[in-house]
């Protein structure tokens, strides 16, 4: 009887564990928002439709085949009637508008496009990251603030039967009983706000990532050494968003000299085999045609065009300046911001180290009556105080992390918090 209900025991056991899910890393949540954004869907369409349209332009300048049929009738002069069908039939390879230069610059025109829009999805790939890393971070703090908080509650509770007990014996005040009870219900009241807050970031979790938030798990290591912020404004020029600044200057550059092949001669030529043809006519199985169209006057329109296309392409190496400016301006933020929570952090974790200990300490001397009540209770304000200070720098560090990453373009693979 033993054994078997230590068999049973046994099987049961793997689907216990089986039914309660795994804890979420950031990984996980990224991966699935990743998968179920819109915005992210829509980018890649854009991507399709960009290389689409570079195929279209690729292919479009390359000579068409086709066939042609005709068929003729001619009237008789005796008669009312039509003479009989004269029908020819042709293979034909055509290309009109053929300067080279104009192709070109179409083609290339439209590869930079192409290579913008996938620039700018992984861009936004790296900006849902920093929407799910503030939602996962957020909720971890707020956990963090609850499972705190419910700490200093026990600890406030217990401290509140014994001043309670001490009342009752006459050892103390009775206002210092109420003092501590005023403080409970304040912390209570702090756990119900910390509570919304982890119900609300979870939330906004489920919503990035399309379904339910399991219990959540920081995975993430030691904080490294910190590089020099060289490191990290030598990668500026890789983030996607300057590298799709960059790719529209050139396409606009493709567009000048897309305009400017207007002034030059245009060929076109026709090729026609023919399987079939009139009886008359059989002793001509082919022939061809090569004609050019050289542009002399047309009222300025090419210059215009041509100033045009200067202008947009000014625009755009303006634009690309700014960026690159505002890019280098994200990163001494990100670094800054990062370095300064890094520092704070460690300050914080000592504060609440110190904080703890005083507790300790103040507990024991109200109990051996060598401080009063009030200071007792202003020490567990200090602890809980630090407690929540530590809690908020550490989120502070985690998303000063993955902003410096975000602000220099670091591949979504290298993201330190991400592995």
């Amino acid at each position: 009887m033993t054994r078997l209900l230590a068999l049973a025991f046994l099987v049961c056991l793997p689907a216990a564990s089986r039914a309660q899910p795994a804890a979420l890393t950031l990984r996980q949540a990224f991966d699935s928002a990743l998968r179920n954004s819109e915005s992210i869907a829509i980018n890649q369409q854009e991507v399709r439709r960009a290389e689409a349209l570079y195929r279209e332009a690729l292919r479009g300048e390359l000579p068409t085949l086709d066939l042609a049929a005709d068929a003729s009738w001619e009237g008789r002069p005796t008669s009312n009637r039509l003479s009989n069908a004269d029908t020819e039939a042709a293979f034909r390879l055509t290309k009109t508008g053929l300067s080279g230069y104009r192709e070109l610059a179409a083609i290339r025109a439209a590869g930079h496009d192409s290579a913008r829009r996938r620039h700018l999805r992984a861009r936004a790939e790296q900006l849902l990251l920093g929407d799910v890393s503030g939602a996962f971070f957020g909720m971890l703090q707020s956990q963090e603030n609850v499972a705190a908080t419910e700490e200093l509650i026990k600890l406030a509770g217990a401290r509140l039967s014994e001043l309670r007990e001490r009342v009752r014996v006459g050892r103390t005040r009775e206002a210092d009983a109420i003092g501590q009870e005023f403080q409970v219900a304040t912390l209570r009241s702090q756990l119900e706000e910390s509570s919304r807050q982890v119900q609300a970031r979870s939330d906004l979790l489920s919503f990035l990532m399309r379904e339910p938030v399991p219990a959540l798990r920081s995975g993430e290591a030691p904080f490294l050494e910190l590089p020099p912020i060289e490191r990290f404004l030598s990668r500026v020029g890789s983030r996607p968003d300057v590298v799709a600044a960059s790719e529209s200057a050139q396409a606009a550059a493709a567009l000048v000299r897309l305009a400017r092949a207007d002034h030059l001669p245009e060929l076109g030529f026709q090729a026609r085999w023919f399987p079939h043809r009139p009886a008359s006519q059989l002793s001509n199985r082919w022939d061809a045609t090569l004609g050019m169209a050289v542009p002399l006057w047309g009222w300025g329109a090419v210059s215009a065009s041509v100033e045009a296309a200067r202008a947009e392409l000014t625009q755009e190496e303006l634009t690309l300046q700014a960026l690159r400016r505002a890019a280098e301006l994200d990163v001494r933020n990100a670094y800054r911001d990062y370095s300064s929570a890094r520092r704070q952090l460690d300050v914080r974790r000592q504060a609440m180290d110190l904080a703890r200990r005083d507790y300790e300490l103040q507990s024991r001397d109200e109990r051996r009556g060598l401080v009063t009540s009030l200071e007792a209770l202003e020490s567990l304000n200090r602890l809980n105080g630090a407690r929540l200070a530590y809690n908020n720098a550490l989120l502070a560090v985690r998303l000063a992390s993955v902003s410096l990453d975000i602000a220099s373009g670091e591949p979504i693979e290298e993201v330190e918090l991400l592995k």
